[in-house]
């Protein structure tokens, strides 16, 4: 998400948190997505308005995060010190595993990226594109009929997730100083900044713009550009030190007395290793590292609480009647930012006119809405969308000031040409434990992301960079030289100062 952020408080492993409900935004008829039940308390009828209810009640889902108690008996301790030439399993392909692989590729350590992304490494770091399978066409229940004007768009490109970067850390700027140089990535200097969409005092209804320092960073052509290009390098440039294997979803890892870390995915052995960094978060995070050997990493991973967040990618005909490029939207319940991928990323679209904007909706929102995230049913597309879309001009028509701005802004928004939603179901983190990595020495598994001290790709980063270290300062380590490689294990949480999309300067 605009990156430089689940339950909002911790509950003892073992322990069950409902995730909050929010009241939905009224809607016209009446209630919660329609007219009140009738007097013979229809429920039926309140489910057919309500098409969040209703996907709820047909698949089972609840929004709830289970958390089961770690067998501290079960750690796993091995005997010989870490080898010269340790092989390194790292589970997830975003910024803080590729900057892992990286430094370990630097250090002289074979790694092995395990990455399920079906469009390519990132994570987080996602860019959707007309042409290609993950854009080809919208979601809804029109989707149907808007394929057939979709495929007759050209350039249409969004930045799903990550939407800009900043940088303050020294080592950080070192790498984005020869990004810039190579032109991977550019300072995006368009206006961004806090939207006031409602509410009474002063300033309310306006936009601010933020200062140019520090600059905003974003990838020439889209965030995905970034990802791959650190893959390829990686490939290209680390000989045999770094391989990938995409996309294959490691589900399970099982320690082997005298061999290492043996992991399965995809219906298969995917080899042994000497450490494993688990390089994302979440409950399949938790699934996977629960019963093995490292109770004290798998606690960790469980007393993370993550947001969830709709991503809106919408097109449309004409150039939206605002003054900004991106905003921080302030008193929305529906909308947390809105970005012109148009501007930002400078496209060329066929026809001319059209823009591309990506929005993303408040953690009450995103709660209040959640489903499963890898089927979404139409009606909750729709949904989604449109309420999104008439929160954005809502809090545009409040920029402009009064209630007969709302019909001005009307009269000028151009039509929508393209919708596609996303779900990030376990989006950034809510609290932090504020340390670099984690890292248990004795059973050699690791976590490096960017909830461990904040919610940005300058985080993430920073963390996969110190975890290789940290791993590789443990070869030829005996037992009792161990401590000062246990890192993270006894960190207390803390809330974390961020908005709903990430936690940057702004």
């Amino acid at each position: 998400m605009a990156r430089d952020q689940a339950p909002t408080s911790a509950t003892r492993a073992g322990g069950t948190q409902q995730a909050p409900r929010p009241a939905r935004p009224q809607q016209p008829g009446g209630g919660r997505g329609g007219p009140p039940p009738g007097p013979g308390g229809n429920k039926d009828a309140r489910l057919q308005m309500d098409p969040v209810e209703k996907a709820r009640r047909q698949m089972g889902y609840r929004n709830n995060w289970h958390r089961k108690e770690v067998d501290h008996a079960n750690q796993v301790r091995w005997p010989e010190p870490l080898g010269p030439n340790p092989r390194v399993a790292i589970i997830g392909g975003g910024m803080s595993g590729l900057m892992c692989a990286r430094e370990l590729a630097r250090l002289g350590i074979r790694s092995t990226v395990f990455d399920t992304g079906k469009h390519g490494v990132g994570g987080r770091m996602g860019t959707r594109v007309s042409g290609e399978a993950s854009l080809r066409s919208g979601t809804g229940t029109t989707a149907a009929s808007t394929k057939a004007a979709a495929a007759q768009l050209g350039g249409l490109v969004f930045d799903h997730a990550a939407q800009f970067f900043t940088v303050t850390d020294p080592s950080f700027q070192s790498v984005v100083d020869d990004w810039l140089a190579t032109g991977l990535v550019r300072v995006w200097d368009g206006p961004v900044g806090t939207l006031r969409a409602g509410g009474a005092g002063a300033g309310a209804g306006a936009f601010a713009r933020l200062p140019p320092s520090p600059p905003r960073y974003v990838a020439v052509g889209g965030m995905r550009t970034l990802a791959e290009a650190l893959g390829e390098q990686l490939a290209a440039g680390g000989g045999d030190l770094v391989e990938f294997r995409r996309p294959c979803w490691v589900g399970k890892m099982q320690a082997e007395e005298g061999r290492g870390w043996a992991l399965s995915g995809e219906g298969r052995s995917q080899g042994v290793y000497d450490a494993v960094v688990v390089a994302h978060n979440g409950k399949c995070a938790n699934r996977l590292v629960e019963p093995t050997g490292a109770p004290k990493v798998a606690e960790q991973l469980m007393r993370l609480r993550l947001n969830a967040v709709w991503c809106l990618m919408v097109a449309f005909d004409g150039p939206l009647p605002v003054n900004f490029e991106g905003a921080f939207i302030q008193g929305s319940p529906v909308l947390s930012w809105a970005a012109n991928n148009t501007a930002k990323l400078e496209l060329k679209h066929t026809p001319a006119g059209t823009q591309c904007w990506t929005l993303f909706s408040t953690n009450a929102f995103g709660q209040a809405n959640k489903v499963p995230q890898e089927n979404i049913p139409p009606e909750v597309a729709d949904k989604v969308a449109a309420e999104m879309v008439e929160a954005l001009k809502q809090a545009v028509a409040g920029a402009e000031g009064g209630p007969a701005a709302a019909a001005a802004v009307a009269a000028r928004w151009p039509k929508t040409v393209f919708t596609r939603v996303q779900l990030w179901g376990a989006a950034l983190p809510l609290n932090t434990p504020g340390t670099p990595c984690i890292l248990d020495p004795d059973s050699r598994v690791g976590v490096c992301g960017d909830w461990l001290s904040g919610g940005s790709l300058q985080a993430a980063a920073v963390s996969g960079i110190s975890l290789a270290r940290q791993i590789a300062g443990l070869r030829g380590k005996t037992q009792e030289q161990l401590g000062p490689f246990r890192l993270g294990l006894e960190a207390q949480f803390k809330p974390l100062r961020a908005t709903d999309i990430g936690e940057f300067p702004h």
